[in-house]
């Protein structure tokens, strides 16, 4: 869990038929609703337009993404921009998560990266932050590859688990107060050369009991349960291996299948789950300020509204597992589809944030920003229904046939 965070007592809540009936009360950690958002990190206040915007919406975390260069593997290159912006969000009040990974998604060396992010922990904890997404979406080909050997059998899995308990011992060893999050991993294969994610996430599970370790790989699992298209949390992926808002069950189920009886946690004794990605891109015609076409569909700002109250009021309030979640973005880019206005590719192009894009004196709230503020305040209150009580499908043992007598 995250240092300083206190555990509250909620009322009783109705437990499902599969828990038996009746009632009983339940110890539910807070959750707290943030953005994943590096415009505040690089931008050239520090973050201190940004961080007053964050707070005008009831949000009290920002994610920042961190990468490691192999081409300068003991250096931070990103340090001036934390040097000038971690010191404001301190003192501002707002906590930050770093997520991790490599700018090169071929290179992934244990050894080499966690050294490195050790050297990062021992940096950052002076400002307070102590919370570490150790990869982005290792289940898909553009952040880590290979995925696949040739005969389609997941290798990127064994090589994460090995990365995760490098990682999870250097950066605890770097600083004490440090909470390791796993995984962020994505809702589903990218491409076909991709791993679809909970079978990836079994497969992290079916490596950590062949290596023999008997100490956890990570204290939280990070997951990025973005939607079916453009339709709403509800609408559940059709397949069984992608989760979105309306699957967290089926996370929580890889997760016990995958480290049940072992020494790593799963949500039926402790382990959590950080959301630190997830938003639907708004339809942004009406303003001038953007650049190029949009290349994706998109909703109206009121139904984006609609979306994340139910978000709040109907999944991830309710669920005790959940304990944060970072909006994707607070600020829209203003390239629709990822490319300047000469053309170059540039990444990115995400409209899903809750103010429009441009910054200070030219962005402006979008309609979830002020609807949804009161809800981001409540927390757990927020839950307009019974908390989520879940229990796992255990696998049943297989009865071996009996022996026929011989006959003599």
């Amino acid at each position: 869990m995250k240092a300083g965070v206190l555990i509250m007592l909620l009322a009783v809540c109705a437990l499902g038929a599969s828990a038996g009936a009746g009632a009983r009360t339940q110890t539910v950690p807070p959750i707290s609703w943030g953005v994943s958002d590096d415009a505040s990190k690089y931008a050239d206040d520090g973050g201190a337009w940004f961080y007053g915007e964050l707070q005008g919406a009831n949000l009290s975390e920002n994610r920042w993404t961190l990468a490691f260069d192999p081409a300068n593997p003991t250096q931070i290159d990103d340090l001036p921009f934390l040097e000038r912006a971690a010191p404001l969000a301190q003192a501002a009040g707002v906590h930050v998560l770093l997520s991790l990974y490599s700018k090169k998604g071929s290179v992934h060396d244990p050894t080499t990266f966690c050294t490195w992010a050790q050297t990062v922990a021992q940096t950052v904890s002076q400002w307070g932050i102590h919370d570490y997404i150790v990869w982005n979406e290792p289940n898909t080909r553009l952040y880590w590859s290979p995925q696949k050997d040739s005969k389609g059998r997941d290798i990127a899995a064994p090589q994460y688990e090995a990365l995760m308990a490098a990682c999870y011992d250097a950066i605890h060893g770097a600083d004490p107060q440090a909470t390791v999050i796993g995984m962020g991993l994505s809702p589903r294969a990218s491409t076909p050369a991709s791993n679809e994610p909970l079978t990836f996430l079994r497969d992290v599970g079916k490596a950590y009991r062949a290596s023999g370790r008997t100490t956890p790989i990570m204290d939280e699992l990070s997951i990025h349960p973005y939607p079916v298209g453009t339709g709403p949390p509800s609408v559940s992926y059709a397949n069984p291996a992608r989760f979105g808002a309306a699957d967290l069950a089926r996370v929580k189920q890889a997760v016990y299948d995958a480290f049940n009886g072992t020494g790593q946690p799963t949500t039926l004794n402790g382990l959590t789950f950080v959301v630190d990605e997830m938003g639907w891109q708004t339809d942004t015609t009406a303003y001038s300020q953007y650049v190029h076409a949009e290349n994706v569909p998109t909703i109206s700002e009121q139904t984006q509204a609609s979306y994340l109250a139910q978000l709040a009021t109907k999944y991830f309030a309710c669920d005790p597992t959940v304990v944060s979640v970072e909006l994707f973005l607070l600020v829209d880019e203003k390239y629709r589809d990822g490319r300047d206005e000469s053309g170059n590719y540039l990444g990115g192009g995400w409209q899903s944030g809750l103010l429009t894009a441009g910054g200070q004196g030219v962005s402006t709230p979008k309609k979830a920003y002020t609807q949804d503020a009161p809800l981001f305040a409540e927390g757990r209150s927020a839950c307009a229904g019974p908390l989520v009580a879940w229990s796992p499908v255990k696998a049943k043992a297989v009865r071996k046939p009996k022996r026929k007598a011989a006959k003599t």
